[in-house]
């Protein structure tokens, strides 16, 4: 790490200019001397870096480069589809108070024509380019050369791990056996006054590269022994604003703390039009996609990612992807993708109306203290907005603490996704409270929960219809409650109707003590002012359910 008493302006290599200078050349020898702890590089003045379609202009971030902001330092970049900062297999990297304003565009075609190289525009055809020459032309020769990686073509073409087309767009390209990386206190935006054709791409991309100071060919396998992922990584008060994709990608030993998103959108054009790029090209934009390849090597799963205290507050811009109907279904902007092995979420805030959380495969996973609104008529109705589950083999998950709310002026799908599949273990929800406006599907919005052992406790409240449902899942006993109207005058009436599966026997108790059928309803006249809970336990031999609901007489 940098020696603190070191510290050296970026004024020694850049001319501080206004928006017409070009600092990057300046910018990249300070990065370079600053490298190793020689000192604390800062950032004290206005520094532009413009790369545009330059994929050989990004600034690589080597080991032991330490790097804060002060005063009137900011940087301001225009990459696109290359990154502007790179760190691959390098560690000990502290990037502390960063003022980066992203002033970029990007077309809805994924063709760019080509790249530019050397100062050169190099014509290019297919939908991968500057991306893959950076890739195959800049990382590939800056392993070789600085990590000793060996790119031996005997046996098949072979370059810097391909990650795809849209993840060298982010700013920051972290990549590799890159550890020790801490990012605090950072705000990385788009200018106040543009649209969302001027949202960046992407913040963080986190992917896997070769490992150092060895020799790989076309037939190497991604494992473990030869590919890391980046690991032992810090974010920690990072302020986003106009983003289409915050984070994206895969790591482990990862705490993402006090995040904050304001503005951010889907791909799009100048008039708000063209969705997802031209023919939907550009991916499902999310604050944090993390994901990996669930049949690979478990040493390259994510493990042990923890969100805490995230603020996903909007607004979003323009309109959403897919329309429903005939219109081709390619993902929405929720606000949250997972799939993590021994990971956590708490303290999470969603304002997006796209929705809250697709999880992926998982296990070991707690999702806590969430407060997630949306709007499932902003989506057409397309996806569950609260909570999907895409995949199948959950185990160990745990929803606890979680509010979600529909505002949409009626809902037709259930904010909860089917988690269907035999092969889910122990899903445990725990205090879920859901609000909808009014319900208008046929029947009730509550999902099918597969598997083992599992413990599913959800408590939906329709407030423009005056009706409350309680359901619980224990093991293979099912039981539903719902109560209309829940709030009356005194002497007035509520109607229950309840339901069970895999049960011999049902009772009543609490505000209702009397003898019930496994299934049936009932009119309940209630004299006394104040709350009335009903209960309903249903039991298939040793097992039991048993759920709860309260009505209010005024």
């Amino acid at each position: 790490m940098a020696d603190s008493s070191t510290r050296k302006s970026i004024s020694n290599w850049v001319n501080c200019g206004g928006g017409n200078a070009d600092d990057t050349s300046g910018a990249i020898e300070a990065f370079a001397a600053a490298k190793h702890g020689a000192f604390t590089l800062v950032v004290d003045c206005p520094v532009h870096l413009h790369s545009g379609l330059a994929i050989d202009r990004g600034i690589f971030i080597d080991n032991g480069t330490t790097v804060q902001f002060a005063g009137s330092g900011k940087f301001f970049v225009d990459n696109m589809f290359h990154p502007a900062f790179i760190i691959a297999n390098s560690h000990d990297i502290t990037l502390t108070d960063w003022n980066v304003e992203w002033d970029g565009i990007v077309p809805v075609s994924p063709n760019f024509g080509g790249y530019e190289l050397d100062g050169k525009f190099v014509p290019s055809l297919g939908t991968k380019q500057p991306a893959g020459a950076f890739n195959d032309l800049i990382l590939t020769k800056w392993l070789a050369d600085n990590r000793s990686v060996t790119f031996n073509d005997a046996h098949g073409w072979v370059k810097s791990v391909w990650v795809g087309g849209v993840n060298p767009s982010a700013v920051f390209f972290i990549t590799g056996d890159s550890y020790y990386v801490a990012v605090t206190g950072m705000k990385l935006y788009a200018p106040s006054n543009v649209g969302a054709d001027h949202f960046m791409p992407m913040a963080f991309s986190l992917s896997a590269n070769w490992r150092s100071k060895q020799t790989v060919h076309g037939t190497t396998p991604h494992t473990k022994k030869y590919v890391e992922v980046p690991h032992r990584l810090t974010f920690s008060g990072v302020k986003l604003d106009g983003t289409l994709m915050g984070w994206q990608g895969n790591a482990w030993n990862v705490l993402f703390e006090d995040i904050t998103s304001l503005r951010y959108s889907d791909l799009q054009d100048s008039r708000g039009g063209h969705v997802g790029g031209v023919g939907k090209w550009f991916p499902p934009p999310h604050l944090f996609y993390l994901n990996y390849a669930y049949t690979g090597d478990p040493g390259l799963f994510n493990t042990n990612i923890h969100l805490e205290n995230v603020s996903d507050l909007g607004p979003r811009l323009g309109v959403a992807r897919d329309k429903g109907g005939s219109d081709g279904i390619s993902g929405y902007a929720l606000s949250l993708k997972l799939g993590c092995t021994e990971c956590s979420v708490n303290n999470y805030t969603s304002n997006r109306p796209d929705g809250f959380m697709d999880l992926l495969p998982s296990d070991a996973m707690t999702v806590s203290n969430v407060n997630a609104t949306f709007d499932s008529q902003f989506i057409n109705y397309v996806f569950p907005a609260g909570l999907r589950f895409p995949g199948s083999g959950y185990s160990n998950v745990t929803f606890e603490n979680v509010k979600m709310k529909d505002t949409a002026e009626s809902s037709l799908g259930g904010p909860i996704g089917n988690a269907a599949s035999a092969t889910n273990e122990a899903l445990r929800f725990s205090n879920v409270q859901i609000e909808l406006n009014r319900w208008a599907g046929s029947d009730l919005p509550l999902p099918t929960i597969g598997g083992l052992t599992n413990n599913v406790a959800l408590n939906y409240t329709m407030t423009g219809q005056s009706m409350k449902v309680s359901y619980l899942q224990k093991n293979a006993v099912i039981s539903t409650l719902k109560a209309t109207p829940t709030a009356f005058r005194a002497g007035g009436s509520t109607v229950l109707h309840w339901s069970s599966r895999d049960a011999r026997a049902c009772t009543a108790s609490g505000a209702w003590s009397e003898p019930i059928r496994t299934s049936g309803s009932v009119v309940v006249k209630l004299a006394t002012v104040g709350n009335h809970d009903f209960t309903l336990q249903c039991s298939n031999g040793s097992r039991s359910s048993s759920t709860t609901l309260r009505v209010v007489a005024q």
